[in-house]
């Protein structure tokens, strides 16, 4: 007969149940009387399917332990490791101390549904898709046999709205930014360039002579030129060179993350739902509004098809209202009084 029960009042539960005809123990690590009825349910479902394993029960890492060696080998591997240490900061409260054999769709399923209770379906979706790369990682390393939720299915994710900032909010939201925020986000706004790229570039990388910058760690592996405007020139002039990286503190240490900061800009410039990403889309909108052609803002902006351009490349409805205005006067004689065919005229004779 399976059941749960606790060795200690504070202690975790434990479960019991029978396998092969033999009665097994093992602890959840969960203080939580509904985790450890799922770890039960699960358990019992490998039991009845045939996918129980002793050596797999006694063998598999916690979680938390497997997510510092995970993470070490992701920044070796992943140019976005830092949004895996983010999403692990989340998961481990909840999945710390469960071992990888014990974590299930049961478990998962409840998580998502008390963080999309605080944070966006996307937030969510890209946590457990982080918690889906540890365990696949688990499995090629043989320390699990299974991914249990593998092909989990992630929430749905309303659309959302394209935005970019008028010359106004830009130079309100300039003036807003904090000394070293300044120059990280003037750099996104005249070359379209990705935060990430931002913040990795390096001084080595950077040709004043030549009047451009090569950015080789992109988010689609490509090496990519970018040209420098005179905004940018100066701005890279009157930077210190305090180490390796463009953009640093006064010791030298890159800037991992700005999105506090950026943040409280926004609050200061008064600016609402506006991503950092946005400043990449505000480039390549005003690029099209100055008559820069898709084909062109694809190359310098280091997208991989014309359909990403077009997704970014929106017009604002001033510089839609020129365009239309452009015709104005080529059909002058159908506007005058008087002057309109008739419907017969028009069909080519009269009654």
């Amino acid at each position: 007969m399976a059941r749960i029960f606790k060795r200690t009042p504070f202690g975790p539960y434990w479960i019991e149940y029978w396998a092969n005809g033999i009665k097994h123990r093992e602890t959840t690590r969960a203080t939580n009387k509904k985790a450890a009825e799922r770890c039960l349910a699960s358990r019992q479902g490998e039991v009845v399917q045939g996918k129980f394993s002793l050596q797999k029960v006694k063998h598999s890492p916690l979680f938390r332990d497997f997510a510092v060696v995970y993470l070490e080998w992701a920044k070796k591997q992943k140019k976005s490791w830092e949004r895996d240490w983010y999403s692990i900061k989340q998961l481990e409260p909840i999945f710390g101390n469960f071992k990888l054999s014990s974590i299930n769709r049961f478990l998962v399923e409840g998580y998502r549904s008390k963080r999309k209770e605080m944070v966006s379906p996307a937030t969510v979706n890209r946590e457990v898709a982080c918690l889906i790369r540890i365990l696949n990682v688990a499995v090629e390393w043989k320390k699990l046999q299974i991914n249990p939720i593998g092909k989990l299915k992630p929430l749905k994710e309303p659309g959302i709205a394209e935005r970019f900032l008028s010359e106004e909010e830009a130079e309100r939201l300039l003036t807003a930014c904090s000394v070293s925020l300044r120059p990280i986000v003037l750099t996104a706004l005249n070359t379209g360039m990705r935060k990430e790229e931002i913040l990795g570039l390096t001084w080595d990388l950077v040709n004043l002579r030549d009047r451009s910058l090569r950015l080789v760690e992109t988010k689609n592996g490509e090496t990519r030129d970018v040209p420098l405007n005179a905004t940018m020139m100066q701005l890279l002039k009157s930077l210190p060179k305090n180490g390796e990286y463009v953009f640093t503190n006064s010791r030298g240490d890159r800037y991992h993350c700005v999105k506090t900061v950026f943040a409280v800009a926004l609050r200061k410039a008064g600016i609402e739902h506006l991503r950092f990403h946005d400043l990449r889309h505000t480039w390549a909108s005003w690029l099209v509004m100055n008559k820069v052609d898709l084909l062109t803002v694809k190359e310098l902006g280091g997208w991989k098809s014309l359909t990403m351009v077009q997704r970014y490349a929106h017009l604002s409805g001033e510089h839609r209202r020129k365009a239309a205005e452009t015709l104005d006067g080529r059909l002058e004689q159908g506007t005058k009084p008087g002057t309109q065919p008739s419907i017969l005229e028009m069909q080519g004779g009269s009654k």
